[in-house]
């Protein structure tokens, strides 16, 4: 059985520089297995960056990465990643596009054969809401319908790991509150995920998180952990309405607010 307490993603002492550019400053960060942790900043802080050194995509220039004590040295199915856009393919129909990672790659280290991938389709599509949906063509859906399917698709990889580049972002109001319970949902029930999610919605941040992370402008450096106290609360409304959580809403805009170069 895995254990709660078990580093799952570590940052040490990592720097990046693109050219002359110092994006990222002897960053350090770890991340309990199980756990949703958000970084937040000014846009150019390195948020992105360090999702994708996570991800494999990108190397530290100095410092390591590494998830389960072992250093990252590229791409990995186990480090599922979500971008700030669907990215579903348009020729696809829904359940098509949901089956992909499987149909065409492995599942937990094993091949599934036709009817095992039928019914993994099935469960992820349901688990998001979106059983009916599975004959529609990504063009035939809301954004917000297209967003749930990018998530079905990420939890159908099985990856332990979870990395999200502001995948709400373009999503109105309503629907990014019904996607971010949905978010809080799913990776409660469908087994022990380990996420990562980069916004600079600060509201977002604390709807979701276990941990918050406040970083500073370029060169990206970590000045606050905040260990979110609404994380039990299931529904928002619940939480929005708290005045503990807008008084730390507002405290950590204004502190971001002051970090935007001027």
């Amino acid at each position: 059985m895995s254990n709660p307490s078990q580093k799952k993603i570590e940052l040490q002492n990592v720097s990046k520089t693109f050219g002359s550019r110092l994006a990222l400053d002897r960053l350090s960060l770890s991340i309990e297995e199980g756990k949703t942790v958000t970084v937040i900043g000014p846009t150019g802080c390195g948020k992105t960056t360090i999702l994708n050194m996570v991800a494999g995509f990108t190397t530290p220039s100095t410092g390591q990465v590494l998830v389960d004590g072992v250093e990252i040295v590229g791409p990995n199915p186990q480090r599922g990643f979500m971008f700030q856009r669907p990215t579903l393919l348009p020729w696809l129909k829904v359940a098509d596009n949901v089956e992909f990672p499987v149909r065409y790659g492995r599942l937990q280290g094993k091949s599934l054969n036709a009817k095992e991938r039928a019914d993994a389709t099935a469960h992820y599509l349901n688990s998001v809401g979106l059983s009916d949906a599975s004959n529609l063509y990504p063009h035939e859906m809301s954004g917000g319908m297209q967003s749930r399917a990018a998530l079905a698709r990420l939890l159908m990889a099985e990856s332990s790991v979870l990395l999200m580049d502001e995948p709400f972002a373009a999503l109105d109001a309503q629907t990014r509150f019904s996607m971010q319970q949905l978010l809080k949902r799913v990776v409660k029930t469908e087994g022990l995920r380990t996420v990562l999610f980069i916004t600079h919605d600060v509201e977002e941040a604390l709807l979701i998180s276990d941990h918050v992370y406040l970083m500073s402008a370029a060169p990206g450096r970590i000045v606050r952990h905040v260990e979110v106290p609404f994380r039990g609360h299931e529904d928002y409304r619940d939480i929005v309405l708290k005045a503990e959580f807008t008084e730390l809403k507002h405290e950590l805009i204004d502190q971001l607010e002051r970090l935007v170069p001027t």
